[in-house]
C-alpha cells in the first residue's frame, strides 16, 4: 500500500472490475480519455460541391492510465505490476475512472516500469497502461413498452424480460420471436451477453431473430407480447 502521499499532488482512485487500485498497492497519478474515433464513408461527385453520406462507424475511446506503485524492492514492484497486468487482461474488463464513468475496456499495452526514486524506505515507480473502451453509466432498468433511453451511442445492447400470461405458439419480445412458450414461462432476450433463455435455460433453438435487442437514444417503443422490462447501460459517444 502506498502510504506516503508527498509524491501525489492530486491522488485519484480507480476500480478494475470493482477492485480499488489501492488494493493493488497503487494510486492513479493521471489518466486521459480521448474522443470516440469516427469513420465516415461518403460519395462526392466529380467537382461537386455536395456529398452523400453512405455509412458511418464509431470506435472505442482511447484511454491512458498512469499508476504510481511502491514496494520495498524492485522484485516486489515487478510482481505488483504483473498482478495489475493480469487484472487488466480480464474478460470482461470494467474500469471505473475518476470521471465517474465506467468503461468496457480492452488492454492494448501493459507499459514499462519507470523508477522514480526511494521514499520512506520504499522504491517508487510509475507505469502507464494503454486501453480502449466504451464509456457508459450504471445499469438502468425501466418498464416498457415505451421508454426514454439515455445515452448517445447508437445501438446500445439491452436485456428484455417478460413473463408469459398464457400459452403462445409464437411470443415476440423485441427483435426476437420464440415458439411454443408456456403460461408462466420467464422469457429473456439478452442483447448484452448474447443469450436467449426461457426459465434461465438456453432457448436459442426456439428463437428467430436477425439481431438481438438494442436501443437507440431517445424515446422508443419495445414491441412485446407481454409487459416488458428493459435493462441497459447508457453509453456515450
Amino acid at each position: 500500500m502506498i502510504l506516503n502521499k508527498k509524491l501525489f499532488k492530486n491522488p485519484y482512485t480507480a476500480y478494475i472490475n470493482g477492485v480499488n487500485v489501492l488494493d493493488f498497492g497503487a494510486v492513479v497519478e493521471r489518466y486521459k480519455v480521448g474522443g470516440t474515433p469516427v469513420s465516415q464513408f461518403y460519395y462526392q461527385g466529380r467537382n461537386r460541391a455536395s456529398f452523400t453520406q453512405l455509412s458511418r462507424s464509431l470506435g472505442m475511446k482511447p484511454i491512458t492510465l498512469t499508476l504510481f506503485l511502491a514496494a520495498p524492492t524492485q522484485r516486489e514492484l515487478t510482481m505488483q505490476k504483473s498482478t495489475i497486468d493480469a487484472a487488466l487482461l480480464a474478460d470482461p474488463l470494467e474500469l471505473h475512472l475518476p470521471d465517474g464513468f465506467y468503461y468496457r475496456s480492452l488492454l492494448q499495452s501493459t507499459g514499462e516500469l519507470t523508477m522514480l526514486g526511494v521514499e520512506a524506505n520504499k522504491m517508487i515507480a510509475e507505469v502507464t497502461y494503454a486501453l480502449t473502451g466504451l464509456q457508459h453509466s450504471d445499469l438502468q432498468t425501466v418498464e416498457g413498452p415505451e421508454i426514454l433511453a439515455e445515452g448517445t451511442y447508437p445501438g446500445m445492447p439491452c436485456v428484455l424480460e417478460c413473463t408469459a400470461s398464457q400459452d403462445y405458439e409464437e411470443l415476440q419480445i423485441g427483435t426476437v420471436t420464440l415458439t411454443d412458450v408456456n403460461e408462466g414461462d420467464e422469457v429473456t432476450a439478452d442483447g448484452i451477453n448474447g443469450m436467449i433463455t426461457i426459465n434461465d435455460e438456453p432457448a436459442g433453438t426456439k428463437a428467430t431473430f436477425t439481431r438481438l435487442p438494442y436501443l437507440l437514444p431517445g424515446v422508443q417503443t419495445i414491441t412485446c407480447s407481454e409487459p416488458v422490462t428493459v435493462s441497459y447501460y447508457p453509453t456515450w459517444i
